[in-house]
C-alpha cells in the first residue's frame, strides 16, 4: 500500500499562489534561524564579562535579546518577506504563462479548434510539457482531419454505385431502359464494387484494430505471386501489359497469412498494371535481405511525384483522383496492404520517379527453421 503523503496547498486556487506560500514559509524559516543565531551570538557580548556562565544562562540571553529587539527584527523579517513573495510572483508569471496558454489551448480543442499552439523557449519539466502538448495537438489536428475526409470519402464512394443503382432501377420502371443483359451487367457491376468497398473498410477496420487474427503457416512466395498475377491479367484482358515474376526458387518460404500476403500482392499488381499505359510492363521481384524477405513490384507506368509518396498508404488518398475512381478504384487497397504488412512485423513504403514508373517494396518475415517450425506446431 503506498503511502499518501498531506498536500496542504491542494486548495490554493493557482501555482502562483503555492510558489509565493512555499518562499514567504521558507524566508520566514531562514530569518527565524538566522535571528536565533544571532540573538545567540550578540548574547556572548553580554555574559562574556561575567564568568561561570551556563548554557542556560546564555539561552536566556538570547530570549532577552529577542524580546527587546522584537519590533524591529519582525519588521525586518516582514520586508524580507514581502520581498521575496513580490519577486516571486513577478517571476512566477513567466513560469506558469505555458500552462495558463495550455489551459486556454485545451478549451478551445473542447470546442473543435486543434490549430492552438503553446510558445515556450523553457527547457525546464514546463517547456517540455508545452512541447509535448504541441505534438499531441499536432496529432490530434491530424486525426480529426483524417476523420473528416474519411467520412467524406466514405459517403463519396457509396454514394456513386447507389446512385447508379437507383438510376438504372429509375428508368426501368419508367420504362426507359429495357432490362437486357448489358443493363443488369452494369448493376450487377455497381453491386459488386458497393460490396467490395464494404468488405474492404471491415478488413481495414478489423486489421487496424488488431482484432483480425493471422493464420500463419509457412509456403513459398513464388507460386503464390504466379497466381496472383494470373489473376490480375485474367481480370483486365483488355490491357496490353506484361507482368513479371522474377522469384528464384532458392528463396527461402515466408511465415505469414497465405491469404492476407495474396490481398496485398493483387492490391499492388492490379495498381501497377492499372496505371502503366499499353506495351508497358510490371516486374515482381524477391529476395532475401537481412534476414527478411523483401519484395519488389515494379512498374513502367508514370510514375508519382514526391510530394504524394508520404500520403500513398492513408485511407481513400489518391494520386490521380479523376483517373482512379473512373477505373473502379476504391482508394483503400494501399492502405489495406499497409496494415497487413505492419500485423506481419514488417513494413512497406513507395518510391517513384515521375515518368520512369513506381516500386513498391514491402517485407515479410521467413519461414524458421524445419525442426523449430514443427516444435511450434507441436506446442499449439
Amino acid at each position: 500500500m503506498t503511502l499518501k503523503l498531506p498536500r496542504p496547498l491542494e486548495r490554493l486556487p493557482s501555482i502562483r499562489a503555492k510558489l509565493g506560500l512555499v518562499i514567504v514559509f521558507a524566508v520566514g524559516m531562514t530569518i527565524l534561524l538566522v535571528y536565533l543565531l544571532l540573538g545567540y551570538a550578540l548574547s556572548d557580548s553580554v555574559v562574556e564579562t561575567v564568568p561561570g556562565r551556563s548554557l542556560a544562562d546564555r539561552l536566556a540571553a538570547t530570549v532577552g535579546f529577542l524580546r527587546d529587539n522584537w519590533i524591529q527584527l519582525l519588521v525586518g523579517g516582514a520586508l524580507a518577506a514581502g520581498t521575496a513573495l513580490f519577486l516571486a510572483r513577478l517571476l512566477a508569471i513567466g513560469m506558469t504563462q505555458p500552462l495558463r496558454d495550455m489551459a486556454h489551448a485545451v478549451r478551445r480543442m473542447a470546442q473543435g479548434d486543434y490549430g492552438e499552439r503553446v510558445d515556450t523557449g523553457s527547457r525546464d519539466e514546463v517547456g517540455q510539457l508545452a512541447e509535448a502538448f504541441n505534438r499531441m495537438s499536432g496529432e490530434l489536428g491530424n486525426l480529426e482531419r483524417l476523420r473528416r475526409d474519411l467520412v467524406a470519402n466514405v459517403s463519396h464512394e457509396l454514394k456513386t454505385p447507389i446512385s447508379a443503382l437507383r438510376a438504372h432501377l429509375e428508368n426501368l420502371l419508367d420504362g426507359v431502359e429495357e432490362p437486357d443483359p448489358g443493363t443488369l451487367q452494369l448493376m450487377l457491376q455497381q453491386a459488386e464494387r458497393l460490396t467490395r468497398l464494404v468488405e474492404q473498410l471491415l478488413d481495414l477496420s478489423r486489421l487496424e484494430s488488431g482484432e483480425l487474427p493471422l493464420d500463419r503457416e509457412e509456403f513459398p512466395l513464388g507460386p503464390l505471386v504466379s497466381q496472383v498475377a494470373s489473376e490480375v491479367q485474367a481480370a483486365r484482358p483488355g490491357r496490353r501489359v506484361d507482368v513479371l515474376c522474377e522469384v528464384p526458387a532458392e528463396l527461402p518460404a515466408v511465415w505469414a497469412d497465405r491469404e492476407r500476403i495474396h490481398q496485398v500482392l493483387f492490391n499492388l499488381l492490379d495498381n501497377a498494371v492499372r496505371f502503366t499505359p499499353e506495351g508497358g510492363s510490371v516486374r515482381v521481384r524477391a529476395e532475401r535481405v537481412d534476414g527478411r524477405c523483401e519484395v519488389r513490384v515494379a512498374d513502367t507506368g508514370p510514375g508519382i511525384p514526391a510530394e504524394h509518396l508520404p500520403f500513398l498508404f492513408e485511407r481513400f488518398y489518391r494520386a490521380d483522383t479523376a483517373r482512379a475512381r473512373g477505373d473502379g478504384g476504391t482508394g483503400i487497397g494501399l492502405a489495406i496492404a499497409r496494415s497487413v504488412v505492419e500485423a506481419h512485423g514488417g513494413r512497406i513504403w513507395a518510391d517513384s520517379e515521375v515518368g520512369r514508373g513506381s516500386t513498391f517494396t514491402f517485407e515479410l518475415p521467413t519461414a524458421p527453421a524445419a525442426v523449430t517450425y514443427h516444435d511450434d506446431r507441436r506446442m499449439r
